[in-house]
């Protein structure tokens, strides 16, 4: 991704902050990432510490987005809010802490449900989108966005002692809906430790950063499997496909409307 020299990405090109990780981004990655805008979508357990390490990495802009309040529940795993949050809107409570980490970046709070219109108009604005999401009809969705507006989509579920990660660009791979479980109404995190989440959501922050920078090599085509119980990490290749949104092979358009209304 080329940077671009705007006054707001110069401001943040801090050497001293970012010393010990310019050696490896260099100038140009660091302006990338100043010059950025990566929207994570879900603020839970993945999307807490994705969104911190990529305000700690400086990112210019973070489009945050969740409709949910911070809950007692939540605290064990998603890591940016407090017992003084409780009842809190997730994604205000999630902007005003990263600004405490990092008050140069422009951070957007978006505590709305999300719908086909929201969808799209993250993926017009953003650089990256993070998938940080809980369910597979949400993550689809925003897929289906991300795929129209041909931005990259870095993508993390876990449940248990489990995960999963990978990324996917129109062109480069195929779509999300490729991966996704036969069973798309089957949701929710019941059961998950939070260390889990922390090594998945810094997997996402790591995909998002080498995709702006070109440092590293994103998992275009794999699919990152964690198994925290053994503990292990395998990558599985998956072959790239002339992908059409997968509507047809799972009959998508017609179990979600909204997607045919973004497409």
């Amino acid at each position: 991704m080329t940077s671009k020299l705007t006054p707001e990405a110069l401001e943040l090109l801090d050497f001293e902050r970012f010393s010990r990780q310019l050696g490896l981004l260099g100038v140009e990655g660091q302006l990338s990432l100043a010059s950025s805008t990566v929207a994570v979508v879900g603020l839970g357990g993945l999307g807490s510490v994705a969104a911190l390490y990529l305000a700690g990495a400086g990112v210019g802009r973070l489009i945050l987005v969740d409709k949910d309040v911070v809950e007692s529940n939540n605290l064990h795993r998603q890591i940016l809010y407090t017992e003084a949050d409780i009842g809190k809107p997730k994604a205000v409570v999630a902007a005003e802490r990263l600004k405490g980490i990092n008050g140069k970046i422009r951070i957007e709070a978006i505590p709305e449900p999300l719908d086909p219109q929201l969808a799209l108009e993250i993926a017009r604005n953003s650089d990256v989108i993070v998938d940080a999401l809980d369910n597979w009809r949400s993550r689809l969705l925003v897929d289906a966005a991300a795929w129209r507006e041909g931005k990259p989509l870095v993508h993390g579920a876990a449940e248990r002692l489990y995960g999963q990660a990978t990324t996917v660009k129109k062109g480069v791979t195929g779509c999300l809906a490729c991966i996704a479980p036969p069973n798309i109404e089957a949701s929710g995190c019941q059961a998950i430790l939070g260390p889990v989440v922390g090594i998945l959501g810094s997997i996402q922050a790591l995909e998002a950063i080498k995709v702006i920078t070109g440092v590293g090599e994103p998992l275009y085509n794999k699919l990152l499997i964690l198994d925290a119980a053994t503990p292990s990490i395998n990558i599985i290749s998956l072959k790239p496909i002339d992908c059409g949104l997968c509507i047809d092979k799972l009959k998508i358009e017609e179990r979600m409307p909204e997607i045919a209304s973004i497409l």
